[in-house]
């Protein structure tokens, strides 16, 4: 039923105002535009739109929010931000409109539409709007505020995704190429770890040592993160909870704490030259400091390769396998550099059991201390030489080449056989 109360046309006027098809559009035609349309309550969670539906009406949110997200490759985007109550932009305008431009024609919708809150607003049926064009003056105002809006936005990209990074959905994932992707990484990261061990203990031992351990290890372990991920995304709603951030937080540190284990005998299958205990009892070494490194590896691998590709401009990269592999780049020299730290330890502490963490701290200090002037005063010399060791920790390039390389190679591969014929007797990891 059409609104007909002086209040809800009122509204519905102020609204229009604020959309790019009707900004300038005089305030008799706003008005007769609004005794046309309907007024409509929504509820939390209640999906208003999906991608690809037919767009037989646009949307003017009146009050409450709507987030708009969009699958592309299997992966769902959230789209520039919520709708509804929100602050201005710089233009001084509220994202209020969803569906004005692909309403004409009843174009297939752009993204799917989610209320997240309970509010309401008000909706113009294409045939409306058709008719209404059809009167000069109105054909000529909108035609007008849509000029106006494409010179303005002429030198800005018109939507982006720019999803959370504790918000990132998860891609879907075949088991077979996550299974082929960890099995040729496995031989890159067992050499680039027997090159970071060297340079901590100054001993060299094999390059691909216990790989019969090694590869079945690494491939259950990288199913891990990828699977762990996609099933908790399809099991846990954060926005469920009174503390949705702390959820998403939780859940993403959730696979690099439960793949620990994995991790475990991965380093304990490197390290057999510095500890002679049986592999049964040195994968227990240093697990305190390596749960904190897997933490950040899985966030790594994960929501920020995610996060890294999403935000790279398609003006900049416009191929997917590029633009994938400079997101699992950048992901990676952060990741790399942020779980430095907690890797030289927890290998100090699988090499050397015998040694506390403090003791492994102070001889990473000690061995810094080369690189600091002796001209300065001993205790200016110990600080100077703590701050390098925790902020340029030794052997960091050789991790952060690891974790860069790891990460596309897992990363590039999974992306790339997803276009392959893989068996889908088992379509997802989970």
């Amino acid at each position: 039923m059409t609104i007909s109360n002086a209040k809800d046309i009122e509204e519905c006027t102020n609204l229009l105002k604020q959309s790019s098809m009707f900004h300038a559009c005089s305030q008799p035609t706003l008005v007769k535009i609004a005794k046309d349309m309907e007024k409509v309550k929504f509820e939390p969670g209640e999906i208003l739109l999906e991608q690809g539906w037919p767009q037989t009406k646009a949307f003017f949110i009146a009050d409450g929010q709507i987030r708009r997200e969009r699958v592309v490759n299997d992966q769902t985007h959230q789209v520039v931000d919520t709708f509804g109550n929100t602050e201005p932009d710089k233009f001084g305008n509220r994202k209020i409109a969803i569906g004005a431009l692909h309403v004409i024609h009843s174009e297939p919708a752009f993204a799917n539409a989610k209320a997240m809150s309970k509010g309401h607003m008000y909706t113009l049926p294409s045939q409306v709007i058709r008719s209404h064009l059809g009167d000069q003056k109105t054909g000529e105002e909108v035609v007008q505020s849509l000029a106006v809006e494409v010179r303005r936005q002429a030198n800005q990209v018109r939507w982006l995704m720019r999803t959370p990074l504790l918000e990132q959905r998860p891609k879907k994932t075949n088991v077979i190429a996550v299974t082929i992707a960890a099995s040729i990484e496995s031989f890159y990261r067992s050499s680039l770890n027997a090159a970071m061990n060297a340079r901590l203990s100054g001993q060299w031992g094999k390059l691909f040592p216990n790989m019969h351990i090694q590869l079945p290890a690494r491939v259950l372990y990288i199913n891990g993160f990828k699977g762990l991920r996609q099933f908790l995304d399809a099991s846990v709603k954060p926005e469920e909870f009174s503390s949705p951030n702390l959820v998403r937080l939780a859940l993403s540190f959730t696979p690099g704490i439960l793949m620990t284990p994995l991790s475990s005998v991965l380093e304990a299958s490197n390290a057999g030259h510095m500890n002679p205990e049986p592999i049964a009892k040195r994968w227990m070494r240093g697990n305190v400091w390596r749960m904190v490194r897997e933490i950040i590896f899985g966030i790594g691998l994960n929501q920020m390769s995610d996060y890294w590709e999403e935000r790279i401009p398609h003006s900049v990269i416009e191929s997917e396998a590029l633009r994938n592999a400079a997101g699992s780049m950048i992901a990676g020299v952060c990741s790399g550099y942020l779980s430095h730290i907690p890797h030289n330890l927890s290998t100090l502490k699988l090499m050397t059991p015998s040694k506390t963490y403090g003791q492994h701290l102070g001889s990473l200090v000690a061995q810094s201390e080369a690189r600091v002037p002796t001209s300065l005063p001993p205790a200016t010399r110990r600080m100077v030489a703590t701050v390098i060791a925790i902020l340029f920790p030794r052997a960091v390039m050789i991790r952060t080449v690891q974790i860069v390389g790891s990460f596309t190679i897992l990363n590039g591969t999974i992306n790339g056989l997803k276009y392959a014929e893989l068996p889908t007797s088992i379509p997802t990891a989970f």
